[in-house]
Order: structure tokens, then C-alpha cells, then sequence
């Protein structure tokens, strides 16, 4: 298994929500939910965001997405 393989293995085993979304009629806001250590872009938070935005493009009744997170910031950028 490579290095890579075994981040995402330990990625899709991680409990916990680090993506809320919150639906309305036509749109949608998703929330990058890990304020602890700033919605940083880890393995498994970029999976669960994936598969959230992957379930909403395939709504046609979604027409717009809003993308944010949780206090105290938007997102650290990459881990």
C-alpha cells in the first residue's frame, strides 16, 4: 500500500461530521466544520467535502452552493 493509499484508507475511517450542510428549496451552504484547527484541509475533510458537493450536483433541484466555514475562519489551506 502506498502512502497515499493509506491516507485515504485512514481518511474514510474517520468518525465525525467535518461538513455540515444546510438545504433549502433551490440552494444549498456547506460548512467546512474542523474550527479547531481552522477547517484545515486534511484527507478526511476533503473527502467528506467531495461526496457533499458530489450529492448536490446531482440535484437538479440545487442552483446554487455556498461554500464557508466555520469560525473562527475559512479554511488554513492544505494539510
Amino acid at each position: 500500500m502506498t502512502f497515499y493509499d493509506d491516507l485515504i484508507s485512514r481518511a474514510d475511517e474517520a468518525t465525525g461530521s467535518l461538513v455540515t450542510l444546510e438545504r433549502a428549496e433551490d440552494r444549498a451552504v456547506v460548512t467546512l466544520s474542523d474550527p479547531a484547527k481552522l477547517n484545515v484541509l486534511s484527507a478526511a475533510l476533503t473527502l467528506e467535502f467531495k461526496r457533499t458537493l458530489q450529492e448536490l450536483v446531482s440535484d437538479r433541484q440545487i442552483r446554487a452552493i455556498v461554500v464557508t466555514g466555520a469560525d473562527p475562519g475559512f479554511s488554513a489551506g492544505g494539510d
